[in-house]
């Protein structure tokens, strides 16, 4: 996020704070930063956790004061842990939810590369956690690190996107993942036309990031992953279409027991044939 401004959610809203010194700055005071980071909004006020999707979805916010218009290029990340509660169902069911382009789960077996100078502190401050007493730790960065992308590479990534190939073999393959996750038994919905459109860019900009000037199957296996976990709503045993032909309750109960957005996609995959 920049440091001009923050953007911290409280239980009455999202309030916007400049951070800007003077009021000369002008309209640049009523610009949101290129890049906002909202950690737990599953855990905010159901008030929060509009106006946040909403600025997702209009890439503006309004006070009462002011109105906040986000930048061309704009980018909201949300960060959340796993184990909490999901965003609000109210959300989750073909509204904002489908505004939020693609979603990440990093697991915590894989490790974090990027706190390994905090993994001393961590490792210490758990060893400590029956003390009454603790002492405040300030992180501070051992070195500053300079931009792994630049606008001008993403500018260029950009345009090379929109060169990207797809043959006729792979677009066929990625609407048959499309039409299995639709009729998937324990999918009830999600798998809306502003997903397809999300399904069909993101495979073109994942080409170039490998290197590539073609879409292969192997790239719109892994958009599948990325597009469609949070999104798809997942089937409530009593509306499991097999029991209109016989299928007993405890059956499809027992079928959808454990079964998660990930397992779905999962399956789709390798029921899908994949073009050589």
């Amino acid at each position: 996020m920049k440091k001009n401004y923050a953007a911290n959610g409280t239980p009455d809203g999202i309030s916007i704070e400049s951070r800007a010194d003077s009021p000369e700055s002008g309209s640049r005071a009523l610009r949101l930063p290129d890049i906002a980071i909202l950690q737990n909004l599953n855990q905010a006020d159901y008030a929060v956790q509009i106006q946040a999707l909403e600025l997702i979805r209009t890439k503006r916010i309004y006070t009462n004061s002011a109105l906040f218009a986000a930048p061309k290029g704009f980018c909201v990340l949300i960060a959340q842990d796993a184990a909490g509660p999901p965003l609000n169902k109210h959300l989750v069911w073909f509204t904002q939810i489908d505004h939020l382009f693609m979603s990440h789960y990093h697991d915590p077996d894989d490790g974090f590369v990027n706190l390994e100078a905090a993994s001393e502190w961590i490792e210490d401050d758990r060893s400590s956690s029956s003390s009454v007493v603790r002492k405040s730790v300030v992180l501070r960065p051992t070195r500053s690190f300079e931009r792994t992308f630049t606008e001008a590479d993403v500018q260029h990534l950009l345009r090379q996107s929109k060169t990207v190939t797809v043959t006729a073999e792979v677009e066929c393959y990625l609407q048959n993942i499309i039409v299995f996750l639709r009729l998937h038994r324990a999918v009830d919905g999600g798998i809306t036309p502003r997903a397809t459109q999300y399904f069909s860019a993101l495979i073109k900009c994942l080409a170039p990031l490998h290197g590539l000037e073609f879409v292969t199957p192997s790239l719109v296996d892994l958009a599948a992953r990325k597009i469609y976990p949070h999104r798809i709503v997942q089937t409530a045993p009593g509306r499991e279409r097999s029991l209109q032909y016989g299928s007993h309750l405890a059956a499809v109960r027992a079928y959808l027991e454990g079964m998660s957005a990930e397992a779905i996609v999962e399956n789709v995959l390798e029921s899908v044939e994949t073009p050589l």
